[in-house]
């Protein structure tokens, strides 16, 4: 895999300062993100807003992008947690329910660790300030924690007809029926580890990609619905929970036009091919 690719969050554009997609800036200029009415921690949701801040300065060279995409990734930095192991992860503090699944508080996401992992890459790049290549360094080092019920994972290995499969899991349950491999949460933890990987040429980090997107490219007729928008995960609980939105068909299928980019498989572009063919 090239490291002379580009970060899949850093576009050529700049959203308006008063843009409120993600929630409203506060004074401090750290993103408020509210649910229910409350103040939430909300890693994945601050993930976008730092992402569109850094594009947005990036193409613009205006400070205010990017002293709000610093106060937010500061606030995200004080609020996470780092094991025995000098892994950060961030945790969520809501309960989430999940068909049958009760995240309780706090609970983890490979989604978001990914993300995370992606943010930190993108500020260092563009600051030059090595605190935020220290920061992706320890917050790619949680994809090496395996399944546990003592503490956070999102590492999952499946065994399916003699073959070994890994996920990364959006929403990790220690219930084996549970854990549903949604798609696009588990590509967005490859691009991660992807960023990662380009600002350091880690080998141990490529097997990490490499492992999890071969997996999601060979699980493609457990979430291909023929003819129809695809489905949201690929095992029958996540089908059974989610089934198949519009929206999110449209986005994976844009996700292995990306993979595709990123690792030269032609196997992804036939793959987005196929979704794109069954509904768009």
């Amino acid at each position: 895999m090239s490291r002379e690719g580009h970060s899949p969050y850093i576009g050529d554009y700049a959203v308006p300062l008063e843009d409120e997609t993600w929630g409203v800036t506060g004074p401090d200029n750290v993103l408020v993100t509210r649910l229910h009415d409350e103040v939430v921690y909300h890693p994945v949701n601050s993930s976008w807003y730092i992402s569109q801040m850094v594009s947005s300065y990036r193409h613009s060279h205006v400070q205010e992008y990017l002293d709000r995409a610093l106060a937010t990734a500061q606030y995200l930095v004080d609020g996470a947690e780092i094991d025995g192991q000098g892994a950060l992860w961030f945790p969520y503090h809501f309960g989430h329910d999940v068909g049958t699944l009760r995240m309780g508080a706090p609970w983890y996401s490979g989604m978001a660790q990914g993300m995370m992992g992606s943010v930190f890459v993108n500020l260092y790049e563009t600051t030059g300030d090595a605190k935020w290549k220290d920061l992706a360094a320890k917050t790619i080092k949680s994809f090496d924690q395996p399944k546990t019920d003592e503490g956070p994972w999102f590492h999952n290995v499946k065994v399916l007809d003699n073959k070994k499969f890994t996920y990364y899991e959006e929403y990790p349950a220690l219930a084996d029926e549970q854990n549903a491999h949604v798609v696009n949460g588990d590509i967005y933890a490859l691009y991660g580890l992807y960023d990662y990987y380009r600002i350091t040429g880690d080998e141990h980090v490529l097997w990490l990609f490499d492992v999890g997107a071969t997996s999601v490219r060979d699980s493609f007729g457990s979430y291909r619905n023929p003819g129809k928008a695809s489905w949201y995960a690929m095992t029958y609980y996540g089908r059974s929970v989610w089934e198949n939105p519009e929206s999110y068909h449209k986005g994976v299928t844009k996700q292995l036009r990306m993979l595709a980019e990123m690792t030269g498989d032609a196997e992804f572009t036939r793959q987005a091919d196929l979704l794109y063919t069954d509904f768009h």
